[in-house]
């Protein structure tokens, strides 16, 4: 049997859920000891349904520990759930110190299954209106000893997934950008372009930039290209040249983080670029405190 609560929420005991009609996808799985109280409540639906009733039926029926701390919580888990599901007026309504009551006013619906649930409403206009909610998770089961099948899905945020997403594509693309156009001034004979772009001697190679460098920014350029071959142990060889940039001199805005790349590339007899090996470096710990 599946209820139908005003026209507009399915609960279906046989799989331990409720859901919204309009989207199969908002599925909420309850526990157990939840689905009996609410079959419970709506078999019960306009008379008040005492604490020890539920102690007895939910609990003591089934081998389990009954008390008031389940009974709160499960109707507690119920009230969020429906809230959830866009029904914001009092659907479990307390009855102090006696019990719990559905009112007898809110349209609930027994249906043999779920074909005849969706084909009563089909014919109402009710359900034009009916919200699209999204839900992005599932209420954690009962706190009590008794083992329980239904899981929680925990999302990661999407905001700080897309962020993440975002810092590697803008990485992947300024290595791309910055490997093109090292690979453009370099495999051509630009004699004249080339000479204007020799910085310095770093042992036996030369250092060249992507750009050119102000004789005011020349050492620190230096000492940057010098400070990435010691961090990353690379040696110069007889016969490379070596290609540097840093996004301190590249970009003409402060994108709040310190880009750095670097190749070593050997060179033949036409002075020609045959092999690079590139190293990048994404430097944000700066920026990001």
């Amino acid at each position: 049997m599946v209820y139908l609560i005003e026209n507009q929420i399915v609960f279906n005991p046989e799989e331990n859920s409720l859901s919204l009609l309009s989207d199969h996808e908002s599925k909420i799985a309850v526990s157990n000891p939840a689905r009996r109280i609410l079959l419970l409540l709506i078999e019960q639906q306009g008379v008040v349904v005492q604490r020890e009733t539920f102690f007895k039926k939910v609990w003591d029926d089934y081998g389990l520990n009954a008390s008031n701390n389940n009974l709160n919580h499960c109707i507690s888990k119920l009230r969020k759930v429906v809230s959830t599901l866009g029904y914001q007026n009092d659907f479990i309504v307390t009855v102090p110190k006696v019990g719990f009551i559905i009112r007898k006013e809110i349209v609930i619906e027994a249906c043999a299954n779920k074909m005849e649930t969706q084909a009563s409403v089909e014919n109402s206009d009710e359900i034009a209106n009916e919200p699209e909610i999204i839900l992005t998770e599932t209420p954690s089961d009962e706190i009590i000893n008794h083992s329980v099948d239904p899981q929680q899905n925990a999302t990661e945020p999407e905001t700080l997934k897309l962020k993440n997403q975002h810092y590697f594509m803008m990485s992947m693309l300024v290595t791309m950008a910055l490997t093109v156009w090292a690979f453009f001034i370099f495999y051509n004979d630009m004699s004249d372009q080339k000479a204007n772009l020799e910085i310095a001697k770093i042992g036996s190679c030369s250092l060249y930039a992507t750009a050119p460098v102000s004789q005011s920014h020349m050492s620190h350029f230096i000492q940057l290209a010098e400070d990435l071959l010691q961090k990353n142990n690379i040696s110069c060889k007889p016969g490379n040249i070596l290609i540097f940039q840093s996004e301190v001199y590249s970009s003409p805005i402060n994108t709040g983080s310190a880009r750095e790349f670097l190749a070593q590339c050997s060179i033949d007899d036409n002075h020609k670029t045959s092999i690079c090996i590139s190293y990048y470096i994404n430097d944000r710990t700066t920026h990001d405190q």
